[in-house]
């Protein structure tokens, strides 16, 4: 179904002026994860909103919230009976949205912006999970960095406050609470960055539960006191930080409490290790592991093993290439592209080759003799999946021995998980290098490599193509569709009473 179907484009640009004097919006948006921080501030913003430096009438206050597509039903429950009520009691503004899909320029999608909301979202157009399924993983860390929190949450928020307040600022609430300071600190520079970047002040960071000074166990007792039940802690269910979010303890009996969401969250970890065995939900520690390891959990891991056997599986063909690193002598003397390489610029020079070879007016000359070549790093890794069988789970075991067999490689269980693989290519000392293997588990994730993958695999393996036989073509590459730097805001339509968003 076209998209036009589902979203409202946005409305056609109206005529401005190319220059617009920035001003202050005079509203507070609240970002409300429905987690127990932001319920918190929500509820002093509706108790005594003159306190905040909000009209009494709450309608300069605007509380938005990102829809993963992955929230616990719990959390759901708990903001559809006792907290949306109060909304809808003082006219505030609610707007859910979503990410359009994979691309930014997908959108962002506005689920409801309504002062009366009777549901928050359970899914958008692109959940979060579909993103992981696809590529076949779990949430990863990255320099740090949540990188699913920034392209599910903060990005889509991001946009539509860019097409609600153009150049106008607005104040931005956060419910860091008092022993987050340092997470609070952080976000007030980052944001001072990006005001200094734009020559405009964008928003101005806000955190009342730090102003007042309450910690975690406060915070939670007053949202007790208010609304009579203790409120769930708010995270995506195949969240990596569940033993942070909530206690490990909790995070278990939760799964206990929704064993499908326990299966389904099981199922994607145990294709991320088929795929790469040291990607498990908590590293190389996997939420199966824990799960076993405590016997209360057995229905659970039941509910796993019936999912395990029903899903349709696929065997899938694992090929790495692993290059070398560039040197630092590559990188001072080629700069961010290097364009004529030489022998340096993978293996760096020895100490004898420093001092017996200086360096010229261009760059280091050296042909490469003995005892001027170091030991090359590990550099960047390039991943091929293509999916070589489709069917049953028995089906997808049986084809993953008879290619082992055509192979002459046995069948090999991983360390950590126990799948059992086929690899007929080890990774071999130094880089560049490469390694390949064969897997059976639940299909859906999609084939995908780089367009000169088969060249640098045939260049470093000395092999050519696949060991088994892909069941489709690569999927066409096409250029990524750019944003042209300006937000793309869709509303969801509604048709006989059902919102269309897939």
């Amino acid at each position: 179904m076209p998209s036009s179907a589902l979203f409202d484009l946005p409305a056609p640009a109206v005529a401005v002026p190319a220059v617009r004097t920035p001003r202050r919006s005079g509203i507070t948006v609240l970002s409300w994860g429905l987690g127990a921080d932001s319920t918190a501030v929500l509820l002093m913003y509706l108790a005594a909103p003159h306190r905040y430096g909000l009209r009494r009438d709450l309608s300069d206050l605007v509380v938005v919230h990102a829809v993963t597509g992955d929230e616990w039903p719990d959390s759901l429950d708990y903001a559809n009976r006792l907290v949306l009520p109060l909304l809808r009691k003082a006219r505030v503004r609610l707007v859910q949205v979503a990410r359009g899909g994979p691309e930014d320029a997908d959108g962002v999608v506005v689920l409801e912006d309504s002062r009366a909301p009777r549901r928050v979202f359970a899914q958008g157009p692109w959940r979060l999970s579909d993103e992981l399924r696809a590529a076949g993983t779990v949430p990863q860390l990255a320099r740090g960095k949540r990188l699913c929190s920034i392209k599910f949450k903060g990005w889509c928020l991001d946009q539509w406050a860019a097409a609600e307040f153009g150049v106008d600022s607005f104040r931005r609430t956060i419910g860091y609470h008092a022993g987050e300071l340092g997470r609070a600190e952080d976000d007030s520079a980052i944001q001072r960055r990006l005001n200094a970047e734009a020559g405009r002040t964008i928003c101005e960071p806000y955190y009342p539960l730090i102003l007042w000074g309450m910690e975690r166990a406060a915070v939670e007792a007053y949202v007790l006191g208010l609304l009579g039940e203790p409120i769930r802690k708010s995270y995506c269910a195949q969240c990596p930080f569940s033993g942070v979010c909530a206690s490990r303890e909790a995070h278990e009996e939760r799964l206990r409490a929704h064993p499908h969401i326990a299966a389904d969250v099981l199922r994607m970890e145990y294709v991320s290790q088929a795929l790469n065995e040291r990607v498990a939900l908590y590293g190389t520690t996997s939420l199966r592991k824990r799960l076993t390891e405590d016997g209360r959990n057995s229905a659970v891991l039941e509910a796993f093993d019936v999912s395990l056997e029903q899903a349709p599986h696929a065997v899938y063909e694992v090929r790495r290439i692993y290059h070398a690193a560039r040197t630092d002598d590559c990188k001072a003397w080629h700069g961010k592209a290097c364009r004529s390489p030489q022998w340096w610029c993978r293996e760096p020079r020895t100490e004898k080759c420093v001092e017996g070879h200086p360096a010229g007016r261009w760059e280091p000359w050296c042909g490469g003799s003995a005892g001027c070549r170091g030991e090359a790093g590990k550099g960047q890794a390039w991943r091929s999946v293509r999916t070589v069988y489709e069917g049953t789970r028995a089906g997808a075991q049986l084809r993953l021995g008879e290619l082992g067999r055509e192979q002459g490689a046995a069948v090999v269980r991983g360390e950590h998980s126990g799948i059992e693989r086929v690899h007929y290519l080890e990774q071999g000392p130094g880089y560049p290098a490469v390694s390949g293997f064969l897997v059976a588990a639940p299909a859906g994730v999609q084939d995908k490599q780089r367009p000169k993958f088969e060249e640098r695999w045939a260049l470093v393996s000395g092999r050519y193509g696949l060991v088994g036989e892909p069941v489709r073509e690569l999927p066409v590459v096409r250029p990524r569709r750019r944003t042209g730097g300006v937000p793309r805001v869709l509303r969801a339509k509604e048709l006989g009473g059902v919102l269309l968003i897939a």
